[in-house]
């Protein structure tokens, strides 16, 4: 935290110098292509209507066009740089897609995932985005809300800690346009731009594009290239919008995007490396060591990210497959019609689908080698195709009433297609037969009321029901089973989820530039199901089944929230902040078995559990504003004391055991065999993958240096404080610091910058992810009198992108 603070007054004092000796002798200057000092109102849609964002009584930190293109935010890991409280984390590159993505997570205020669906959702317009959204196209954008706390009683599913809402631009009666071209170190080269305007009167037309290529930053230890990290995508979209009169218009969304992919920066730790709780042996059986206890082995404190990185993507590529190929198509209709009186139908249409064709290496070292014979090399070659449509239809009331409302219903159809795995070993590809699907009803709405002039009150809620379809697939086939044959569903369930969902806001109106308000909301996510191992034995699917692992419940939240938001010093400050207190119960984390295969090698296997108990206090604020025409500045900062309440967590009772029993019996009762003191009660432990402190500070110095030509200086850095990876709080990431600068000079139709994003070239990982040592076999008690085979513990390591310099040049007409 000090060093982040040293280094962010070093930078901002230097910029702040520099803008003040230019401001000096401003007076001689040519005339600026801006002088305005004032902070622009920003209009938001977060509650399903247009409302000025002081207005709103919720936290939402809203990113303009313009605000994206200055701090060069380029996908979705840079938006949450600039929002405090949004952490959006890719462990596994850019790979995930279907019920939410879940190798692409965000959390926000703390309401972190590692397994399953997100507890954040990505939405376009309004519509709910159920693929990856990593590599959507900013371009298009007229602003991004991003808000806080659960949005349940509006958005529905998957809001239960907030929602990312891109909000695309409208084209208008003026014909308009912008091209960038971007170019930097390790390949990147990146075109994107628009063009809008009117086609009639009454018909106006978008039509937008981006290409963009990144060959990679980090040297491949398998074939000597510099291709780790390498990325290609290509998009894109349009918009038609029909006006009948003033009272009717239509609007149209269609785009499609494809992403290639090689592999990504991510390495295997080494259960040689582990440093604590290693595993006492007392004897060596058939060459593998025996156990006294339960342990097998950790890492305590700070895991940095590897130096050399491998991944086998020639042998793959060879085979005919990618790291990742990815084709996504969006379509969206939404109809809207205001009568005269001020009532207002809308309807929302969405179809989207995926295709996602990704690959795991799984060894991450160079093959064939004398570790790892080129028989040994089984990377997870598997595809899978989502499906999902929507309808919304709401009426609002007129808004011009002192009692106003907004109602609707929802329905929501999500199903996986025919899906692939290859077997590099067998050369053979096997179609998995799957049944997989998500059914969401929904009624939704909302009414506000103004109890005088300054007070409101508004109450909103949403009773939905959820039906879950999970299916097993049997993800092996004998050796002589032919390439193409459709392997059959072992096992189909469904479970039921029905929620209600209520928030209630007041908002008091001090004066037209401050508000104050309060809310109380509940979120929810749906439970659903853990595919059990089907290559497992009989007597561990037994032992799964018995543990209750087949399944896992939903979980639910209650936010409560105080805050402030407002202008100042003649509206040249904009300020908001506020407290919050989440109760959570039953938050969906994670737990991993060992397990023996039919074919008698030991496995491991993930699953999602429900932990008992878990709270969060926090604060944040973020201010902005323009001290002067010249100068921009803005501070964020986001405090999240996220910890256990109540959860025995199996997985971290292995950790702490020396005498082989666990401390509980499976009817829940202490376990006379246990002598030693540690169980695995996480009381007190902080929420794995998500940071106590995150803040950003910007600044912008802007000059005239010709008549109608600026010259500006750009900086932002972003902090955040470390991440433990599990709940055992044992190892963590470290803090991040990310510094982005920005230099260049600007006239009304133009814009030419010279860029250094992770000017400290920070690599503190990005995600690590608690894994097994597959190369390294050990025998431990089963805490019930027998022994098992398992492996040593270990861990996968994602680095972030390396410093980088370029260039880019935007056109406007």
């Amino acid at each position: 935290m000090r060093k982040a603070i040293l280094l962010t007054a070093a930078g901002m004092t230097a910029l702040s110098l520099a803008g003040a000796g230019q401001a000096q002798t401003a007076s001689d200057q040519p005339t600026a292509v801006t002088e305005s000092s004032d902070i622009t109102e920003i209009v938001v849609t977060a509650r399903k209507r247009q409302e000025s964002l002081i207005d709103v009584p919720l936290s939402i930190t809203a990113v303009t066009a313009d605000q994206l293109d200055k701090a060069n935010v380029d996908d979705i890991s840079d938006l949450a740089m600039q929002t405090p409280g949004l952490s959006f984390r890719q462990g596994f590159g850019r790979s995930g897609s279907g019920q939410g993505a879940s190798n692409s997570r965000p959390s926000i205020r703390g309401m972190s995932n590692i397994l399953g669906t997100p507890n954040a959702s990505f939405f376009v317009d309004g519509v709910y985005v159920s693929g990856n959204i990593t590599s959507y196209q900013l371009d298009n954008l007229q602003r991004v809300e991003v808000i806080k706390g659960p949005q349940s009683a509006l958005y529905g599913r998957q809001t239960f800690s907030g929602a990312v809402n891109f909000v695309t631009r409208d084209p208008g009666d003026t014909f308009e346009g912008k091209l960038k071209l971007t170019a930097g170190q390790y390949g990147h080269y990146e075109a994107s731009g628009f063009v809008s305007g009117p086609l009639t009167d009454n018909v106006f037309f978008e039509i937008n594009g981006r290409s963009y290529d990144f060959g990679g930053d980090y040297r491949n230890g398998d074939n000597g290239k510099r291709d780790i990290g390498d990325q290609q995508s290509r998009s894109i979209g349009g918009k038609l919008v029909l006006k009948g009169g003033e009272n009717f218009t239509a609007t149209f969304n269609v785009g499609f995007a494809r992403d290639r992919d090689k592999g990504f920066a991510i390495q295997l730790f080494g259960s040689a490396n582990l440093n604590c709780f290693l595993p006492v042996i007392t004897a060596t059986v058939a060459g593998i060591p025996q156990a006294r206890g339960r342990t097998v082995g950790y890492y305590c404190g700070e895991m940095e990210s590897p130096k050399t990185y491998a991944w086998n993507i020639d042998e793959i590529e060879a085979r005919g497959y990618d790291g990742l190929d990815r084709k996504t198509f969006r379509s969206s209709a939404k109809l809207e019609y205001t009568t005269d009186s001020d009532w207002t139908f809308t309807s929302i249409s969405a179809f989207n689908k995926t295709k996602n064709q990704q690959t795991f290496d799984n060894i991450y070292q160079p093959i064939p080698s004398a570790t790892f014979p080129i028989t040994s090399f089984a990377p997870t070659i598997e595809s899978a195709q989502v499906r999902d449509i929507s309808q919304e239809l709401r009426v609002m009331t007129p808004r011009a009433a002192k009692v106003r409302g907004l109602f609707g219903a929802f329905i929501y159809n999500e199903d996986d297609g025919t899906r692939f795995s290859y077997n590099y070993q067998r050369n053979a590809r096997y179609d998995l037969g799957t049944n997989d699907g998500v059914r969401n009803r929904a009624l939704f709405g909302m009414i506000e009321a103004d109890f005088t002039e300054r007070f409101t009150m508004s109450a909103e809620a949403r009773y939905q029901q959820d039906k879950i379809i999970g299916t097993n697939e049997a993800s092996t086939a004998a050796a002589t089973t032919p390439t193409g044959v459709v392997l059959p569903i072992t096992l189909e369930r469904v479970q039921k989820f029905t929620a209600f969902l209520p928030r209630v806001t007041a908002r008091f109106e001090a004066n037209e530039d401050l508000t104050v308000y309060g809310s109380v909301a509940k979120g929810n996510k749906p439970g659903g199901f853990n595919d059990l191992p089907t290559n497992a034995r009989p007597a561990d699917v037994a032992f799964f089944q018995s543990e209750g692992l087949e399944t896992f419940d939903e979980e639910s939240a209650w936010n409560y929230e105080l805050g402030v938001k407002g202008r100042a010093f003649d509206r040249r400050l904009s300020f908001s902040t506020s407290a919050f207190y989440v109760d959570w119960k039953k938050q969906q984390l994670t737990r991993s078995e060992p397990y023996v295969t039919t074919a008698g090698a030991a496995a491991n296997a993930a699953f999602i559990q429900n932990a008992g108990e878990s709270e969060i206090k926090g604060w944040e604020v973020d201010l902005s504003g323009k001290p002067a025409s010249w100068l921009f500045m803005r501070f964020a900062y986001t405090l999240v004391n996220a910890k256990f309440v109540d959860f025995d967590d199996e997985n971290t009772e292995r950790i702490f055991d020396t005498d082989g029993f666990p401390s509980f019996l499976p009817s829940g009762a202490r376990n006379p065999a246990d002598t030693d003191t540690r169980n695995g009660q996480v009381k007190g432990n902080r929420l794995p993958q998500t940071p106590q402190h995150q803040f950003v500070i910007s600044t912008e110095v802007t000059q005239p240096v010709a008549e109608g030509m600026d010259a500006f200086l750009r900086s932002d850095f972003a902090y955040e404080s470390k991440r433990y990876v599990q709940v055992d709080n044992l190892v963590h990431t470290g803090d991040s610091y990310n510094w982005n600068v920005a230099v260049g000079i600007e006239r009304k139709n133009w814009t030419l910058q010279a860029y250094v994003e992770n000017l400290l070239d920070d690599r503190t990982p990005l995600v690590i992810t608690r894994l097994i040592d597959t190369r390294r076999l050990i025998s431990i008690p089963n805490g019930l009198g027998g022994r098992q085979t398992t492996f040593y513990r270990d861990f996968l390591v994602t680095a972030p992108k390396k410093r980088e310099i370029g260039a880019s040049l935007t056109y406007r007409f």
